[in-house]
């Protein structure tokens, strides 16, 4: 840990920073909880008279009214709101991240697709902010598919679909398809320990190796199904370069149609291992255990849409609950 602290931040002197970023991941800071509002006005007007905004929003003016930070402590988890489906609860970090999707500009009822989508944080953000007439959230893991299924039921997300493909498959199925791509990729999950889950391992170098790896497969496959002129965000909840901007790195020399793109608001958390944009949280910000995000664009033109396969429409999420929840051997 100590070793990736220092290499992440080489030159800092008498490395200040380097002793507050594992200050936190070793004796963790309280931070705001935060939820993504899918419920009503009135529903939220009786949600805030239980719980307080977070002090110090003012200094997020980027933050979308449907992201609501709530004061250090809050449990929003047990309220009866949140079983009726009013609210989405999520650490800060992954609003951070996904805010970078606010810079893109999509057509109207875009086609979305998030490939790596369980729980379903990032699909409940995106059909918040780009209002996508088709969203497809994927999940290759099955035992995980039940939960996102559920959240997205439950968080009354519209125009949703479920898959359990690889993504090679959806390479394959939906080449081309979709303005918007998210690639929230499974990682080391280093910033699990600023929350205070252990997580063993988490910064040995053969497990930020074989992630990288993966993370490379997985992203080289997205970029297949964006369509020209779309968007594809890349983010992970971990800190290891290898992960992150040496990731994003290789898909812009394999693929010259793509390009990173500044998200202003992300500004003030520019990486400093590379010189295109891409955006760290650490803990010691104190918003949030930690993320990175990478917006990039595909250049070109989006054409007239053809129709999806029928495989990718196969699970509404919006389904009876007897759907399959398991539905690709």
């Amino acid at each position: 840990m100590r070793r990736e602290a220092e290499r992440l931040f080489s030159g800092d002197g008498e490395k200040p920073e380097t002793e507050r970023f594992l200050g936190a991941l070793l004796d963790p800071p309280p931070f705001a909880p935060c939820v993504l509002w899918t419920g009503s006005e009135e529903e939220k007007a009786a949600f805030l008279e239980t719980f307080s905004p977070a002090p110090g929003d003012a200094s997020l003016p980027w933050l979308p009214e449907f992201a609501l930070r709530l004061a250090p402590g809050s449990e929003p988890g047990g309220d009866p709101l949140h079983s009726a489906g009013a609210f989405y609860s999520l650490d800060f970090s992954s609003v951070w991240a996904a805010s970078a999707l606010l810079a893109a500009t999509v057509p109207a009822r875009p086609r979305v697709l998030d490939l790596c989508a369980a729980p379903g944080g990032k699909s409940v953000f995106a059909s918040l902010a780009l209002r996508p007439g088709f969203l497809l959230s994927n999940e290759v893991i099955g035992k995980r598919l039940a939960i996102l299924r559920h959240n997205l039921r439950r968080c009354r997300v519209a125009n949703a679909f479920t898959q359990r493909l690889d993504p090679r498959d959806l390479q394959t199925l939906a080449g081309d398809q979709f303005d918007t791509v998210i690639v929230d990729a499974p990682c080391s999950g280093q910033s699990l320990l600023a929350k205070g889950i252990e997580n063993p391992g988490a910064f040995h170098p053969s497990s930020v190796k074989g992630n990288a790896k993966r993370q490379t497969g997985i992203l080289t496959a997205a970029a297949e199904c964006v369509a020209p002129g779309g968007w594809m965000l890349y983010s992970t909840c971990t800190f290891a370069e290898r992960e992150n901007e040496r990731v994003v790195s290789r898909i812009l020399e394999r693929r010259p149609d793509f390009s990173a793109v500044a998200v202003n608001h992300l500004g003030p958390w520019q990486s400093r291992h590379v010189d295109f944009p891409a955006y760290r949280l650490y803990p010691h910000d104190g918003l949030g255990a930690g993320a990175f995000s990478c917006l990039l664009r595909r250049e070109g033109e989006r054409g007239t849409e053809t129709e999806l396969p029928p495989d990718l429409l196969a699970y509404p999420a919006s389904g009876a609950d007897s759907s399959p929840a398991d539905p690709v051997q």
